[in-house]
């Protein structure tokens, strides 16, 4: 079996034999889309070379969840398992190939490298949003939208859409502008940061009179304020839970493959490191949780 050694970045010449078998036709896919199709338990992150009918695909065997969180999630790649394929095809060959159960019989696969060994690096860089309006600051100062949790619910402030725990979330008590926040009672501390935003010794989680965790439909004056607004207001109840809380999470997910074998009956290819691409907001979904209280 021949062997051949591939550094970063070095493509494949165009190869062949007298009796017509194909050993090697192109490798390269830096102009190629990386996709990605499957589920838990079975991913598949795949580039076409519509140019010469050729793809590389990885399909990635686990119950894990990718690209959850940031940083590295890495993967041994051999012949059953987790495993890198490069094929050739006899046609054009479509996303379809990769994201049906069961492969379509056409095209017809002319060409095969498996891979035999490797490690995939799977490296996500995720961001958590709520989407407040307030601009986010690598701190874990209690009063910034930072790393700190301002009402201890174990929600860090910069995904936190209710920063004070009141049950009123950050979008409403913050005003018209982000820069200015609104402070109703002028005590320093704006709304979204305070728990009694009147200054009326009555908690605005506690002025939820009807207790359907939504402290701003509760308006006793007709034509006025909400009462946790309304100093002239203190009818209080007694509240002991959090409403439901969401947040945006979205990832850019790449993908590294160190020390590629791949294997034909005719060859074995060495890859020392194959960027196979990235994939900008591989995930982009909201969460939704509600914090003990």
């Amino acid at each position: 079996m021949r062997k051949r050694l591939l550094l970063i970045f070095l493509a494949l010449l165009l190869q062949g034999c007298d009796d017509g078998d194909i050993i090697v036709t192109n490798f390269d896919f830096e102009d190629a889309q990386l996709q990605q199709c499957g589920e838990s338990s079975n991913y598949v992150f795949f580039k076409i070379n519509p140019q010469v009918n050729q793809s590389i695909s990885l399909n990635i065997s686990t119950t894990q969840e990718l690209f959850l969180d940031s940083g590295t999630q890495s993967f041994d790649l051999n012949s059953t398992g987790s495993i890198v394929n490069y094929r050739g095809f006899d046609d054009t060959v479509s996303s379809n190939y990769f994201c049906n159960p069961i492969p379509p019989i056409s095209p017809r696969v002319i060409l095969e490298y498996t891979g035999t060994s490797g490690l995939a690096r799977l490296i996500s860089d995720t961001t958590l949003d709520d989407f407040d309006g307030v601009e986010f600051v690598s701190s874990d100062e209690l009063s910034q939208e930072g790393f700190g949790d301002f009402d201890g619910d174990g929600i860090p402030n910069y995904y936190d859409f209710d920063g004070d725990g009141d049950n009123v979330s950050t979008t409403q008590e913050i005003g018209d502008d982000p820069l200015n926040p609104r402070d109703t009672d002028l005590d320093g501390m704006p709304d979204y940061l305070d728990p009694d935003d009147d200054n009326d010794g009555i908690l605005t989680i506690n002025e939820d009179i009807d207790q359907n965790l939504n402290p701003a439909d509760d308006i006793t004056t007709a034509g006025g304020l909400p009462n946790y607004l309304d100093p002239n207001l203190t009818k209080s109840v007694v509240v002991d839970a959090y409403k439901e809380h969401l947040y945006n999470r979205t990832s850019d997910g790449t993908i590294l493959i160190d020390n590629l074998v791949l294997e034909s009956a005719e060859e074995q290819i060495i890859i020392e490191s194959f960027g196979l691409g990235t994939i900008e907001q591989i995930r982009n979904e909201t969460i939704s949780i509600t914090p003990e209280f």
